[in-house]
C-alpha cells in the first residue's frame, strides 16, 4: 500500500503525476490535489487505506476535475470504494476516517476567479500554476 506524507509530498510532481491522469491540467484539478493533501494532514491519514471522500462536485466538467485531484492526492478512488460523488454542484468535500471528519469548501472568490480566468490569465495552466502557490488559507474554508 501507498502512503502520502503530505508535509514532505512534492506538489511539483503530484500536479505533474495527475496532470498525466486527467489529460491537461487545470485549476480544479489542482484545488482537489491541494483539498486532498489539507484534508490528510487535518485527518493524521496517509491517505489509500482508512480515510474516505465525499466530493459534492457533481460529474460535470469543469468543476468534476476536482475529483480526479482528490483521487490522486489522497489514494480514494472508485474502485476501492472510498470516494464517491453528490450531485451538488459545489467545490466542496467531506473527508473522513474511523475517528475524525473534516469539510472543505473551495472560496467563492476562488471558484469566481477560474469562472472569468480570461480577464487575467492567459490559459488554465497559468491560472491552475497561480493555485498552486497560494496558502491553503486563501484558497479553502473548512465547514
Amino acid at each position: 500500500m501507498k502512503n502520502v506524507d503530505p508535509e514532505k509530498v512534492s506538489l511539483e510532481d503530484m500536479i505533474k503525476q495527475a496532470t498525466e491522469f486527467h489529460g491537461h491540467l487545470g485549476p480544479f484539478l489542482v484545488l482537489g490535489i491541494r483539498m486532498g493533501l489539507l484534508a490528510l494532514r487535518e485527518l493524521s491519514s496517509p491517505g489509500y487505506e482508512g480515510i474516505e471522500a465525499l466530493v459534492k462536485t457533481g460529474n460535470t466538467p469543469s468543476l468534476s476535475c476536482l475529483l480526479d485531484g482528490i483521487q490522486i492526492s489522497t489514494g480514494c478512488t472508485i474502485g476501492k470504494g472510498n470516494i464517491a460523488i453528490e450531485p451538488l454542484g459545489r467545490a466542496e468535500a467531506d473527508f473522513s476516517t474511523d475517528d475524525k471528519r473534516v469539510t472543505f469548501k473551495v472560496k467563492d472568490e476562488i471558484v469566481g476567479e477560474i469562472k472569468r480566468w480570461r480577464e487575467s490569465y492567459a490559459s488554465l495552466e497559468e491560472i491552475a500554476q497561480s493555485i498552486s502557490k497560494r496558502s491553503d488559507e486563501e484558497l479553502f474554508e473548512r465547514l
